[in-house]
């Protein structure tokens, strides 16, 4: 319904009745209105395909193996961003922000906030083992790393008509990846 009408535009009732439930249903579930986006969002990061944030950072020993799972990562991620599903929500959370800034902050809370605090700790993890410079600091990396992938998700998803979703190549995700990599590599003899 959201989708449809759009979140202000949207009741209580009117989702109810959708749903076929009542809607002190929803108010016991849910809270509010507010409360059921966030479970539409929540719902939606932890779905199949929607997991990326919950992969446990891979034990890697080499910079190969590191660059491997940042590319499954930077790849999963992008998958996950811009599937039709999330683009729609990602849609109503921008335009109706301005009536509601609480809604950019529980997005920020389940989208944003989850991917970059699994970066952020799979980046701290493989600094302790060497594999990431130990002067880097993993927060404004994983910032780093997320992005220029989110360029791809805003210009070629957000941006575009919902029929014409365009996912970079693995190819160029893969150079995005690299180009990271060189920057937050040790010193050669440092590892």
């Amino acid at each position: 319904m959201f989708a449809e009408r759009g979140y202000a535009a949207s009741s209580t009732a009117q989702i109810a009745a959708q749903a076929g439930v009542s809607e002190e249903t929803i108010y016991s579930y849910f809270g509010n209105k507010a409360g059921l986006l966030r479970e539409a969002l929540t719902s939606l990061v932890a779905a199949p395909g929607g997991s990326v944030t919950d992969q446990p950072a891979a034990r890697v020993t080499s910079q190969a193996e590191l660059r491997e799972h940042l590319q499954s990562l930077a790849k999963g991620l992008v998958t996950d961003l811009t599937r039709p599903q999330y683009l729609t929500l990602a849609r109503i959370v921008v335009a109706e922000t301005p009536r509601d800034p609480s809604l950019a902050e529980l997005f920020r809370d389940v989208i944003a906030g989850r991917v970059l605090s699994a970066v952020t700790s799979a980046l701290a993890r493989w600094q302790q083992a060497g594999l990431v410079h130990p002067e880097i600091d993993t927060p404004s990396a994983a910032r780093a790393f997320v992005g220029p992938l989110l360029t791809y998700v805003l210009l070629d998803g957000l941006l575009r008509p919902p029929t014409d979703i365009r996912r970079p190549t693995a190819e160029t995700v893969d150079t995005q990846v690299a180009i990271f990599c060189r920057a937050i590599t040790p010193p050669t003899g440092h590892h």
